[in-house]
Parts: structure tokens; C-alpha cells; sequence
């Protein structure tokens, strides 16, 4: 059985309330579930005070296998405001609105830019959906068209440095 949860936001304390009400409990590095397993729907970054907490949280359930989770819009952007485009700009420009939109996940790392990247790595790796013979699960839109796509770019489904630059670009499949 999985516990959904979405949109962590950078909010590690309700992360961590919420968790409690559902009965998982920190064990050996991770919060864990005796019966389930937490599907974690992407958004972990920006708005909220500690996304670095929420990641650390995240990752160390994914890593210990009490969780999976899914790569949201807001981790997708992260990767593309981070990545160089060839032009020496980024993927997602360093507009005022971007800037703003992620100030406070990069005040969270108080400039530990190589923990950062790791993170960044990290988003790379996640799944943008979740399917089993019960459900799916998915950010924000389940689009047949969409995954197929997915499904057919995406390099043992992460979203790789040249498929990024390609998902960027507007007259692109990916990019839909």
C-alpha cells in the first residue's frame, strides 16, 4: 500500500507531521512504515523555509526503499534554471520571476554549491511517473501521447543533460 504525498514545498516540519500521522517512524537513517510505502509526487523545492531538509528526508526514504519519488515541475525547473544553454546562458533564464521562484531552495544551501549539484544530479534521476497494476501516478497530467514520448527519449527514464537542452526548446516533442 503507498501513502500519496505532493507538493512538500520546502515545508520539512509539516513533511515531518505529516509522516508522523501515518505511522512512519525514523529507523537506521530513514523514516519507514512497517506496512507501506510513501509515493512522494514531486514539488519537494522552493517556497517553504528548508527545501534542503526536504530533500534530505526524501531521498533518504528513496534510498532506503520506504519511498519512491517522482520528478515534479518545480525539480524540472531547477535543473533547467542550473544547466547552461549553449549560448552561455541557462535553460531557464536567470529572469527576476525564476530568481525569485527559487531563492529560497538556494538559501537553503547556504552556498554549498556542490551538495546543490548533487541534488540537481539527483532530479535528473527521478521517474516522472509511477504505474503498477493498481494505479498511476504522475505530477500533474496523466497524457497517453505524453508518456509515450517520455518513454521513448528518456535514458533508463532520466532526463539527461542533452534531453533537458532538448525538452527547453519550444518547437520540440519533448517540450509538449
Amino acid at each position: 500500500m503507498y501513502d500519496i504525498i505532493g507538493d512538500i514545498h520546502g515545508h520539512s516540519e509539516e513533511l515531518l507531521l505529516l509522516l508522523g500521522k501515518l505511522g512512519y517512524c525514523y529507523q537506521g537513517g530513514a523514516y519507514r512504515h512497517p506496512d507501506r510505502i510513501a509515493l512522494f509526487l514531486g514539488d519537494y523545492i522552493d517556497r517553504g523555509p528548508d527545501s534542503l531538509r526536504c530533500l534530505e528526508i526524501v531521498k533518504a526514504m528513496v534510498d532506503e526503499g520506504s519511498a519512491v519519488a517522482l520528478m515534479g515541475n518545480h525539480e524540472y525547473n531547477a535543473i533547467c534554471f542550473h544547466q547552461q544553454d549553449k549560448t552561455g546562458g541557462h535553460l531557464r533564464p536567470h529572469l527576476i520571476k525564476n530568481v525569485l521562484q527559487h531563492e529560497t531552495t538556494l538559501k537553503s544551501f547556504k552556498r554549498n554549491q556542490e551538495l546543490y549539484e548533487a541534488y540537481i544530479n539527483w532530479f535528473r534521476s527521478l521517474p516522472m511517473y509511477f504505474e503498477n497494476d493498481q494505479f498511476r501516478a504522475v505530477h500533474a497530467c496523466w497524457e497517453p501521447k505524453s508518456l509515450a514520448v517520455i518513454n521513448e527519449r528518456l535514458s533508463d527514464g532520466a532526463l539527461t543533460e542533452a534531453l533537458a537542452v532538448e525538452s527547453a526548446d519550444k518547437k520540440t516533442e519533448l517540450y509538449d
